[in-house]
Formats: structure tokens, C-alpha cells, sequence
């Protein structure tokens, strides 16, 4: 029998007892036994238990978790989880959930680029003040350069969609001789600079390592043209906030587009909140409900793979940090 804990995150979520998807899951591996706890919720009890576990445990427990064998994260990202050491079984396989959001971050990602340059925030801004101003948007997403900063599966989703909008699409990326469908140009990152220069939109998503903290800083958005827009749906600390509030304040920068935030929750005091040219959500751009639905269906097939032995899909590189 394999102890399987599933951390839950909200209450009606579908990685919930109830929901179908997870009781066709209990059904079909009947030598698997289920555990349901509210996530930060469980104790060390519970770990010690599990020779699999689903969701985001504290990583304070994980130490002593010897006979653990398995740990898969709900989210793309793996903060808090991708240094070894925390680990008491130095073979485990952790895995992330890659792909499944990709297809929501993309269109979030277009969306935050069109919002801005048709000015919904200043709209929006007026309708609720029952306000009736003209005012004439500047800037077209058709035929402009976009720079990709990362070109995983999130990058290649809006590569894309911005074909349709007949766009030159350049990429900065760690591996150059890794292939990437879609590019008119890949920069190595000691290139970076040179692909800032020719960039109409930049969008970040980026995971956070040792090698992207603060990734665009004062430098950077100095180089930048003074219509660029600057869209972040990887994570807040690759970029160094206060730079950013500095080169929307020095009109640097015609906007910013912001998933992710640092800090985060984004502070109640923070300038950005007041920005017209800034528009910010709640770290929700990967929400949906087929997003939901990939989550668990890549939950299930790794499962399979794991009761029969193979590798599994999605390996955190411990090396690499994410």
C-alpha cells in the first residue's frame, strides 16, 4: 500500500476528496491510500505517513520525512523547495506542475499588453465616475518587436498568439542551443542589453533563481525605449521593484503590466496601486478552470508513472533551482 497525502489549498478546490476528478483518481489506484489535509494544516505526523505527497508542505517537516519518496508541487514554481538539503531522503524526486498554465499566463500576458495600450485603466477609471473623456491610445501590439525573458512552455504559449499580431519576436535565454519554436532571434543572457534596446514589450517569466534576483534593475530600464511596456507574469523578485517605480515615475517606460509583485501581497502604500499606466493582479494569472483540470489530469499520469517505476515527468533540476 502507498500512502498518498494530498494537501488541499482551498475548500472546494479539485484536488478535494469530492470533487469527481479526485474520486476517479481514489477509484482507479485502489493499492493507494488517501489522505485529505487543508494545506498548513498538516503536522509532522502526517509527513512522516506519506510515501507520496501532492501540494506545498511546510518545508520545515520535510527533514525528517526519511522514507518520503516522492513530492509533487501544484504550482510551476518551486520557492522554498529547490535546495536538497531540506530533504531527509537524498533520493526523492520532486516534481513541479509545468505546462498546465501556460495556456492562462499567455493569455493574461496579451491581454496586460492590449489593456494598456488601448488605456482600459484610464477608462475604467472613468467609468465608474460616469466620466466621458476621450482620450486617444498610441501604441499597437501589431508589427512591434516583444522580447521574450525566458522561453519555456509559458514563452512559447505567447509566442503563439503574438503571431497573429505579426510581431518580431526575440528571445534571452540561459541555453541558446536549446530549440525554440517561433524566434526571430535568440540572445544569450549576456546579450540581454543588445535585445532591450530593440524591444517595443518586454514579458518576463522568468522562475526565480540565484541568476535572475533583481534580473532588470536601474540599468536595464535605462536602456529601454521610452514606449516599452514591461509585463511580468514570472516572479516579483526578478525584477527590482524600486527601479520599476523609478522608471514609471521618470517616464522611462510608457507602462507596466504586474502578475507578480516584491513584496508580495504588494504593500498597500506601494505607488504602483496609484499608476494609470500600471495595471496589477493578484498573482492569478495562471487561473482557470482548465487549468484546474490539466493540474490534476498531470497529477494522475504522474501517479501512473510512478506505481510503475518510470521516471517521471517535470524533475526539479537542484542544480539549476527550479
Amino acid at each position: 500500500m502507498i500512502n498518498v497525502l494530498i494537501l488541499t489549498s482551498n475548500i472546494t478546490g479539485i484536488f478535494q476528496s469530492e470533487s469527481y476528478e479526485m474520486q476517479k483518481i481514489i477509484n482507479d489506484f485502489p493499492t493507494c491510500k488517501f489522505k485529505f489535509i487543508k494545506k498548513g494544516m498538516e503536522t509532522q505526523d502526517d509527513i512522516l505517513w506519506a510515501d507520496v505527497i501532492t501540494g506545498h508542505p511546510k518545508p520545515a517537516l520535510l527533514k525528517k520525512a526519511e522514507h518520503l519518496k516522492w513530492l509533487h508541487l501544484q504550482s510551476a514554481g518551486v520557492n522554498d523547495y529547490e535546495d536538497m538539503q531540506i530533504y531527509g531522503n537524498p533520493q526523492i524526486v520532486v516534481t513541479r506542475s509545468a505546462d498546465v498554465f501556460s495556456i492562462a499566463m499567455a493569455e493574461h500576458a496579451i491581454g496586460m499588453i492590449l489593456a494598456l495600450n488601448r488605456l482600459f485603466p484610464h477608462f475604467i477609471r472613468n467609468e465608474v465616475e460616469h466620466k466621458w473623456e476621450r482620450v486617444h491610445a498610441s501604441l499597437e501590439l501589431s508589427g512591434s518587436t516583444v522580447l521574450l525573458l525566458g522561453t519555456g512552455s509559458i514563452a512559447a504559449e505567447i509566442v503563439k498568439r503574438l503571431k497573429g499580431f505579426d510581431c518580431k519576436i526575440i528571445g534571452v535565454r540561459r541555453d541558446i542551443n536549446k530549440h525554440a519554436e517561433g524566434y526571430d532571434k535568440i540572445y544569450p543572457v549576456q546579450k540581454l542589453h543588445d535585445a532591450l534596446r530593440q524591444a517595443d514589450y518586454i514579458i518576463n517569466s522568468l522562475p526565480l533563481t540565484v541568476a535572475t534576483y533583481h534580473f532588470l534593475g536601474e540599468e536595464e530600464f535605462a536602456l529601454m525605449k521610452e514606449q516599452a511596456i514591461i509585463i511580468n507574469v514570472g516572479r516579483g523578485k526578478t525584477i527590482d521593484t524600486q527601479a520599476l517605480i523609478k522608471a514609471l515615475k521618470d517616464s522611462k517606460i510608457a507602462g507596466a503590466g504586474l502578475d507578480v509583485c516584491d513584496p508580495e501581497p504588494l504593500e498597500t502604500n506601494s505607488p504602483l496601486w496609484d499608476m494609470k499606466n500600471v495595471i496589477i493582479t493578484p498573482h492569478s494569472s495562471g487561473d482557470s478552470l482548465n487549468t484546474e483540470k490539466r493540474r490534476i489530469m498531470l497529477f494522475r499520469k504522474q501517479l501512473i508513472k510512478f506505481m510503475n517505476g518510470e521516471k517521471l515527468d517535470h524533475l526539479i533540476d537542484f542544480t539549476a533551482g527550479y
